[in-house]
């Protein structure tokens, strides 16, 4: 119970910027081996859209906040998700993961005003993990559960490299597919949405909705101090790029994300 309560109190912390941040491979699996309880928290910041297909951005202030048991057999995580790792066998991981998406609101940011509004979005599903000492992978396909109710399947690829004791590098390709329910949530103007807006009606199907490129880099100060930069670039494509959200004055295909964050680690 304690754990429980625990888990839900660090949910309630980083998800008020966490939607900003790029997915990334998962645990990290260098150094000694972990405590069986590690808690990872401190400060830090990203730049990111206002929205997804957005030419605006904006900087927010972000808790980065990790909580793990042996390292990948459970975790909440403001960059990983929620979830567990029920097969570990010879490198390759499956477990279940739950990821979350924040409203989307007409008045976050230019361009979307008449658009209406997106609820929250839990999005669950599961992954599958192949870690090497140079190159690791994953998967992931997720259904919305309320808010947009979309499915969505994305994929990485990153090669990994120990530059010193302390400092490591990770830097690779990233894809999403997403179906028609999802692309009409997000990028979709419905008959009563052009009349509020302008925008033309659209309706997307199915499809490719972005490719792009994933980095990050750790610097291990010492034992509890860490310190993480992270970037990426994200190419709107298909059915996505398609939208008049995203070719109309307020939008673009391209999609940066930059940030950082020092954090302080909790064992036990």
């Amino acid at each position: 119970m304690r754990i429980g309560v625990l888990a839900a109190a660090i949910l309630a912390v980083f998800t008020a910027a966490a939607h900003a941040q790029p997915s990334s491979i998962g645990s990290e699996g260098f150094g000694k081996k972990p405590a069986d309880w590690t808690l990872d928290v401190g400060p830090g910041a990203v730049m990111a859209p206002w929205f997804e297909g957005s030419a605006y951005y904006r900087v927010l202030p972000i808790p980065n906040l990790d909580i793990r048991y042996q390292r990948d057999k459970f975790f909440i995580s403001a960059r990983d998700g929620i979830g567990a790792t029920l097969l570990d066998m010879d490198g390759i991981k499956v477990g279940p993961i739950f990821r979350y998406k924040f409203p989307r609101y007409e008045w976050d940011g230019p361009g979307l005003y008449g658009t209406g509004f997106v609820p929250f979005t839990i999005e669950g599903g599961g992954f599958v993990r192949y870690d090497q000492r140079y190159v690791s992978a994953k998967i992931e396909v997720r259904r919305g559960l309320g808010g947009s109710n979309g499915l969505i399947f994305d994929a990485l690829l990153d090669g990994k490299a120990r530059l010193a004791d302390n400092f490591f590098l990770s830097a690779g390709p990233r894809l999403a597919v997403t179906d028609g329910t999802y692309n009409q949530a997000y990028f979709g103007i419905n008959a009563t949405q052009s009349l509020m807006s302008g925008y033309q009606q659209y309706y997307p199907g199915a499809g490719l909705k972005s490719v792009g490129i994933g980095t990050s880099a750790v610097w291990r100060i010492d034992e509890k101090l860490t310190g993480v930069a992270f970037g990426a670039w994200n190419r709107l494509v298909d059915q996505a790029a398609a939208s008049p959200l995203v070719t109309g004055p307020a939008g673009s295909p391209n999609q940066f994300i930059v940030g950082a964050a020092l954090t302080w680690r909790f064992s036990w």
